[in-house]
Formats: C-alpha cells, sequence, structure tokens
C-alpha cells in the first residue's frame, strides 16, 4: 500500500502539467521601437476590446537587426490559451495612446487604463516572435474599393481624412507612403462598398482641403477652407458626362490627385454674359454661394457685339442640379462688409444664387452689381423709401431694441429720381413685429450730443453700423392697439433718426432775416427743454429772407398759436453779459416764448430775444418805483439795484421827461424786498468808481461791485419814516457820494 501515494502524487503533477500545457497562457514576444507606454505587470493586450494577455517583463534590446541596427524594446506577454490562434505570421501588434485630432479622437480611455497593446489577426504559419508597428496600421474592417492617387506632394492629408461625392462622405484616406524614387506619393483610399460603384476610370480626384494663395498682376487671391478641411485635408472626387461610360475601377486602380477641381476639369462649364465689362482674373476670381466657393472663373473676353463681356466659369460638379433657370450670378462689390474681413482679403469674386428649376442651364444673363432684392429669401419682405439712404449698404442689418432681426436687401433709386427704395427683409420669427404703425428710421454712422455743462455724448448702435450702415424700427404706445399686420411688398418711410420718427407733431413755417448758425436739425427749445426740429432750410423768393420748415413734437404743439415769439439764441461775449455760451459747441437754435392766440402755423423769428415792453415790466409782481435823474449816467436796463451790497432789485428802463429836462429811471424792487423802500428813501449812483485822494489819507478807490463797475448801478437807503412806499411814485436820484 506504501506504492500508493508516490501514484497518486505522480497523477497529480501529470494533470497540473497537462492542464498548464492545454490550458495555461501560452508565451510571445513582441520587439517595440519604443518602450512609451509600456508596464511590467500592468500594460494588457486587447482583441476587438476584450483583455487577452499581459505584459509580463521588458527589457531592452540593442543593435536589433529587425529594426535596421536600431535600439528596441522586447516585451514578454502572456496571452490567454484562447487567443493562441493569433499568434499566426501576418497578425500585428501596436500600442495605443489617446490622439486628438480634427479626424477623430481615438485611444480615449486609455486617459484612465493607460495604453494598451492592440492586436490585429492575421493569416499564416503559427509564431511566437513578433515586430510591432510603430504607428497604428491602415487596415479598416469592411468590404470596398480600395484605390491608389499618386500626387507630388501630400498637403494637409492625413490618415482619416474624408473622401467626398457631391459633399457626401463616402470613404476615408487609408495610408500613404512615399514612393521608392522620391517623387511622387501614393496615397491609398477606402471607399465603402455602397459607393463603389461611383468610381469609373475616367474618374477625376483633386485635394478639397488646406489653404490656397494665388497671387498675379491684377493682386492676391487667398481661398480657405473650413477648419476642419484646413486640418484634417479631404479629397473629392467626380465622373465628367463623357466618362461615364468608362469601366468600373477596381482595388488597386490608379489615378491623378489635382489640386482643385479647376485643375482636374472636372469642373461643369457655364457661360457667364455681362452687359458691360467688370474685373475679372481667370484663374483667381472665384464664385461663391453663401460663402462657399462652388466655381472659378476660367476665361473672360469681349462678346461679339464689343458691348460686354463673356466669362467662362467651371462650377463645382455638386452644383449640377441646380444650374436652372432659375439660377443667378452678379459680380460682388470690391468692399463689402456684409461677410467679413475674409471677403475684404479675397477681392472681387461672382455670387451666385443657386435655385432649382425646371431645366437645366448652362448660359446665363449675368448683373455687373447685386440684385436690390429677392423675393425669395425667407421672411417678411417690405420697401422702405427715403430721399437719403446715409451709409446704408447691402447687407446693413435691420434692429428692434438693438437685436438684429433682418437685413437690408439691396436699395435703388427711384423712377421718378426723388428718392431711394430700401429693400429690407425680416427674419420669419420677427414678422410679427411689424405692424400698419411701425416707424423705421436710419441708425448709421454716429450720433451726437455736446453742450459746457453735459460734455460730449456720443451714441452708435452697434460697430457694424459705423462700417455698412443699418435700420432700426419701433412702434408708439398708442398706436399698437389700432395696428394692423402687415403683408409682402408694403411701403413704410424710413426717417432720419429715431426722434423723427416716434414723434409725432405739426408742421409749422419760420421766416427768418438770416439762418446764420442755423441747420437742418437744429433744436427748438422752451427753458432748455427742445420741443421740436428745423427740417428744412430754402432761402426766399426775393433772396431777402429764409423759410425754414420745422417740427413741432407733441409735447410742443401748443406752441402752434398767435402770440407765439421765436428768436435766435446766439453766444453773447461781451464787457456787460456773457451768456449762452454752449452754442459755440452745439451750434445755435431757436427759443420759443408761448402765445395764447387761436391756431398759427406761420411765425417770424428775430436775431435776437425780443426786449420787455416798460408795460410788462410795470406789472410785474414786486414794486415798481420811478426816479428822477438830471443825467443817465452810466446805467442800462438790467443795472442792479443794491442795498447794503444785496442786489434788492434791477433798473428796466429810461425815458426823457416832459420839458426833456430830466430822465425818468425805472427801477422794480423785487417783492421780498419792497418793505425796503419807505417814502424818503434815498437812491444814488453807484455806478463807476469813486477816488478820494489826501496828503494825510492817501489814495482810496472804492466801487460798489465787480458788476456794478460795468453794468452800473444804483444804492437805495431806506428812509426814517415809518409809512410806506406806493408802486409807480418818483423818487429824486441823487449823485451823492457813499458815506
Amino acid at each position: 500500500m506504501v506504492w500508493i501515494l508516490p501514484l497518486v502524487a505522480g497523477l497529480i503533477a501529470v494533470w497540473l502539467l497537462y492542464q498548464d500545457v492545454a490550458e495555461g497562457d501560452v508565451k510571445a514576444s513582441i520587439l517595440f521601437h519604443s518602450g512609451d507606454g509600456l508596464v511590467k505587470g500592468k500594460t494588457v493586450v486587447k482583441y476587438s476590446g476584450v483583455d487577452i494577455g499581459l505584459v509580463q517583463d521588458v527589457r531592452l534590446v540593442p543593435n536589433a537587426k529587425e529594426l535596421n541596427g536600431a535600439d528596441g524594446v522586447l516585451a514578454e506577454v502572456s496571452l490567454n490559451r484562447s487567443a493562441e490562434y493569433l499568434l499566426v505570421e501576418g497578425t500585428e501588434f501596436w500600442v495605443v495612446k489617446p490622439e486628438l485630432s480634427i479626424t477623430g479622437i481615438s485611444g480615449l480611455e486609455t486617459l484612465l487604463s493607460g495604453n494598451y497593446i492592440a492586436v490585429e489577426s492575421g493569416s499564416g504559419k503559427r509564431k511566437r516572435e513578433f515586430v510591432a508597428l510603430d504607428q497604428p496600421p491602415a487596415f479598416i474592417r469592411g468590404d470596398g474599393l480600395r484605390v491608389v492617387l499618386k500626387s507630388r506632394r501630400l498637403g494637409s492629408l492625413s490618415r482619416g481624412s474624408p473622401v467626398y461625392y457631391r459633399q457626401l462622405r463616402v470613404g476615408q484616406v487609408a495610408d500613404y507612403s512615399l514612393e521608392e524614387d522620391g517623387n511622387e506619393v501614393s496615397i491609398e483610399l477606402f471607399i465603402r462598398r455602397e459607393y463603389a460603384y461611383l468610381i469609373h476610370r475616367g474618374s477625376r480626384f483633386w485635394n478639397s482641403s488646406g489653404i490656397s494663395i494665388e497671387g498675379g498682376i491684377s493682386g492676391i487671391s487667398i481661398n480657405l477652407e473650413s477648419l476642419a478641411a484646413l486640418f484634417a485635408g479631404g479629397v473629392s472626387f467626380y465622373t465628367p458626362e463623357s466618362q461615364r461610360q468608362s469601366p468600373l475601377a477596381v482595388n488597386g486602380t490608379e489615378f491623378k490627385l489635382y489640386k482643385n477641381f479647376a485643375a482636374a476639369d472636372a469642373g461643369i462649364s457655364v457661360t457667364l454674359n455681362f452687359d458691360r465689362g467688370v474685373d475679372v482674373t481667370p484663374g483667381s476670381t472665384k464664385v461663391y454661394y453663401q460663402g462657399i466657393q462652388v466655381g472659378e472663373v476660367s476665361r473672360a473676353k469681349a462678346n461679339k457685339r464689343m458691348d460686354g463681356i463673356e466669362v467662362k466659369v467651371l462650377m463645382d460638379p455638386v452644383t449640377d442640379d441646380l444650374l436652372s433657370e432659375n439660377t443667378r450670378f452678379w459680380l460682388a462689390p470690391t468692399f463689402d462688409f456684409t461677410g467679413g474681413l475674409n471677403k475684404l482679403i479675397q477681392g472681387n469674386r461672382i455670387e451666385v444664387d443657386l435655385r432649382r428649376g425646371n431645366r437645366s442651364q448652362r448660359i446665363f444673363t449675368a448683373r455687373a452689381s447685386a440684385p436690390p432684392r429677392d423675393p425669395r429669401v425667407p421672411g417678411l419682405h417690405l420697401r422702405l423709401t427715403t430721399r437719403n439712404p446715409g451709409s446704408l449698404q447691402r447687407g446693413a442689418p435691420v434692429y428692434f431694441r438693438r437685436i438684429e432681426v433682418g437685413k437690408v436687401q439691396g436699395m435703388e433709386l427711384r423712377r421718378d429720381g426723388e428718392g431711394v427704395e430700401v429693400y429690407v427683409v425680416i427674419e420669419p420669427r420677427y414678422a410679427h413685429l411689424v405692424h400698419q404703425g411701425t416707424r423705421f428710421w436710419n441708425v448709421s454712422g454716429l450720433r451726437a450730443s455736446a453742450s459746457l455743462s453735459e460734455g460730449i455724448e456720443v451714441q452708435a448702435d452697434s460697430l457694424m453700423s459705423l462700417l455698412r450702415g443699418g435700420v432700426a424700427f419701433g412702434i408708439r404706445r398708442e398706436d399698437r392697439a389700432k395696428s394692423a399686420p402687415v403683408q409682402n411688398g408694403d411701403q413704410f418711410p424710413l426717417y432720419s433718426s429715431r426722434e423723427d420718427a416716434l414723434e409725432e407733431g405739426i408742421e409749422i413755417r419760420i421766416n427768418l432775416p438770416s439762418a446764420e448758425g442755423l441747420k437742418v436739425g437744429a433744436p427748438l427749445r422752451y427753458k432748455g427743454v427742445q420741443i421740436g426740429e428745423i427740417t428744412r432750410l430754402r432761402l426766399g423768393a426775393g433772396l431777402g429772407e429764409v423759410h425754414a420748415r420745422a417740427k413741432l413734437y407733441h409735447r410742443g404743439a401748443s406752441f402752434a398759436r398767435a402770440g407765439t415769439r421765436i428768436w435766435v439764441v446766439s453766444p453773447q461775449i461781451g464787457i456787460s453779459k456773457v451768456a449762452h455760451l454752449d452754442t459755440l459747441i452745439t451750434g445755435r437754435y431757436l427759443a420759443l416764448e408761448p402765445g395764447l392766440g387761436p391756431m398759427q402755423t406761420e411765425f417770424y423769428a428775430e436775431l435776437q430775444a425780443p426786449k420787455e415792453d416798460l408795460a410788462d415790466t410795470m406789472s410785474r409782481p414786486g414794486l415798481a418805483v420811478i426816479l428822477d435823474a438830471a443825467r443817465r449816467g452810466s446805467l442800462v436796463a438790467g443795472s442792479p439795484v443794491y442795498y447794503r451790497q444785496v442786489q434788492v432789485g434791477e433798473v428796466t428802463g429810461f425815458s426823457l421827461g416832459e420839458l426833456a429836462d430830466r430822465v425818468y429811471i425805472y427801477v422794480h424792487i423785487e417783492p421780498q424786498y419792497q418793505p425796503l423802500v419807505r417814502e424818503h428813501t434815498v437812491f444814488w449812483n453807484a455806478s463807476g468808481v469813486e477816488v478820494n485822494f489826501g496828503l494825510r489819507s492817501g489814495l482810496n478807490v472804492n466801487t460798489e461791485s465787480a458788476q456794478a463797475l460795468i453794468k452800473g448801478g444804483c444804492l437805495c437807503d431806506a428812509g426814517s419814516a415809518l409809512h410806506g412806499f406806493r408802486g409807480g411814485e418818483r423818487q429824486s436820484l441823487s449823485f451823492v457820494p457813499k458815506s
């Protein structure tokens, strides 16, 4: 029985050996160019996303003959027995790392799990030693067509760059390599099986990516595709009509890669007839549809009648179905801000409006300028009329509450030559904002206002409105309820400003001796508040006066009455008075004083403020006093009246006595100082300077005030009588020196 124990132990050992051979891990060695990402005991081996092994050891291999004598790194890996069938000739290994590019993101999972070794199965004899690829293989799984392009340069193409047919992605760049002689680059394309029938032996391929710069005597042309095409590259192909009966391509068929569709001669030939000379350059002037290049001028010459230009254009094959009787071409403006800086750099270009129609067309009548309107653009189409569009341009924005809600399509002169029609389109989602009572106004350029008290204020709706102008619209609150909806083609006036558009008022006529310093837009003011503005200035028939039209705002409509006085407010600078200095900056304006008569719309304006009548001054609240003196002295209307160096009134006027032997001086005392004037009150002239000189006292110079020195003035001293003084009584004005 002793031999039984060794026998059992032997059987167990044989079983374990069988398990290790039949079901244990399989060893293999992989030689890498670099050991980046390889960690002993951590880096896994994956096939189709499933872990099938682990790196057991990593060591350096100097002068590896498999790597042409370069140093390498040998990784010993153990694979699951179920993956043993992968260890054959043709199997490829490589390290998967995270990569981010325009064509896509790969290996993103390695950011968390770390790099791993990927496997692509082969077929052949069993094998245990392999040389890893230094980058992922170009093999693309799936059934499809593989063709080869030959080119002098790779350009911006890379593995994974898309292949397009009529802007539909049908494949991708699988791989590329340099030819042995170094003269060309071979680019392998993979075309998906469902699109393989599109490629014939006569098909043309061109590079539709990157940036191209062309220059000549006519200028420099810079063509930019999208950012994705700029970095990732792309290939397009097309089969000309004459080659569509050629045999289908097979795997390995070689084609030439052209730099663009024009060089490939794969474009659709179109003839444009301009009614006058236009500045286009073959090979340089491009054709654009909504900012995308769809063609290129190939030839330009005068037509047979020598009254226009015939331009040959090669259009991108993608436009084949859109070249119909509804398609329109025009030469875009050289300086056009509607498309940004890129279009300014491109210079002259032809724009096209591609539209489907009932029949295909290849000859078109083109415009030398952009069309003023296009009713086929979705939205609400309106027509605005104005005498002067200012700096408006095609493509200028239309604003509502400073939000862009539409565009200016174009402008054209009215048939009668009396104004300009501006065509605008409002986006469909904002069309409900426009009503019959809506007012449109021009917001082009800058609007500035200035004064000495408030400084200078500059307003602009947006930066783009400075460059290409703009239109804004709104509606008065009282018009909202009664306004009806509008329809396409409705007409509205375009006002010059927001105030002009939204302010209702009355139009009046003002006759002036001179309009010096006045201009259209000059305000009409009452007590500093603007109540209207001048809308027009014209010389009278006899050239002796100026006729002005003005608009009184709704809040100033009550000034359109008989008795209203109007005068020009100008800066006054002098020894006796300094006033209205702000008009040196803002310009002169018209001041108004309301009348109480019936309705009136025609007035006469004075160049100076009207002087107050003596009867009016005598009826002012307060006390009116008449002083008599031998002469007026330096007193003038407005000279102050002082009591203890406090101004209590002013001189309002003068008149000669009945016998012309004296002067009557009319004085007004403010109501609060009226009790100071009594029966024996004494008045004397405080104008000028009092000078006293003595050997002992020296020189003594007195003046009541600087204002009295300039304008003159009176002093009064209350008398000793207790009863008051009645207005209109006459007092003596004595020239008594101040004591």
